[in-house]
C-alpha cells in the first residue's frame, strides 16, 4: 500500500513535471513573432522612411551631401527594426530591403562626395533593385 501511494504520488509530480514543461514550451510557441506582429512592428519604420527618402531625393540636386547623410540615417533605423523582427519571412525580407538601401545610401554618399566621378551605371542598377525589395515587403505584409 506504502509503494502504491509512493508510486502514484511519483507519477502525480512526474506528471506535473511534464505539464509544466509542456506550459513553458507552449509559451515559448505563443512568444514567436506571428506574421502579423512582425509587419505591425515594422510598418511605422517603412512608412517613415519612404516619406524621408521621397523627401531627401527631391533635395539631391541642392544639397546631396546632407541628403545623402539623411537617407543614412533612414537606412540604419530600418536596418535596427528589420533586426528585431523574429518572424523569419517577415525578418528575412525586411532586411533584403534594408540592404538594398543600404547600398542605395552608400552610392549617393559617393556621388555626393564626387559627383563628377560616380559609376552612374553602378548608381541606376542600386536604385533600381531598392524598389522591388520595398516591394516585396508590401506583398508579403498586405499593407
Amino acid at each position: 500500500m506504502i509503494k502504491t501511494k509512493a508510486l502514484l504520488t511519483l507519477a502525480a509530480i512526474a506528471a506535473t513535471a511534464l505539464l509544466l514543461s509542456g506550459c513553458s514550451a507552449v509559451a515559448a510557441i505563443t512568444n514567436a513573432q506571428s506574421k502579423v506582429q512582425a509587419c505591425t512592428s515594422i510598418d511605422k519604420t517603412f512608412l517613415a522612411v519612404g516619406a524621408g527618402i521621397t523627401n531627401e531625393t527631391s533635395e539631391l540636386s541642392t544639397n546631396p551631401k546632407a541628403a545623402a547623410a539623411k537617407i543614412t540615417t533612414y537606412s540604419d533605423q530600418l536596418t535596427a527594426a528589420a533586426a528585431k523582427l523574429t518572424n523569419a519571412q517577415i525578418k528575412k525580407t525586411a532586411q533584403t530591403a534594408a540592404s538594398a538601401l543600404a547600398l542605395f545610401a552608400k552610392d549617393l554618399t559617393d556621388y555626393a562626395a564626387a559627383p563628377t566621378s560616380a559609376k552612374l551605371t553602378k548608381f541606376q542598377a542600386d536604385t533600381a533593385q531598392l524598389q522591388p525589395t520595398f516591394v516585396a515587403v508590401d506583398t508579403a505584409c498586405k499593407f
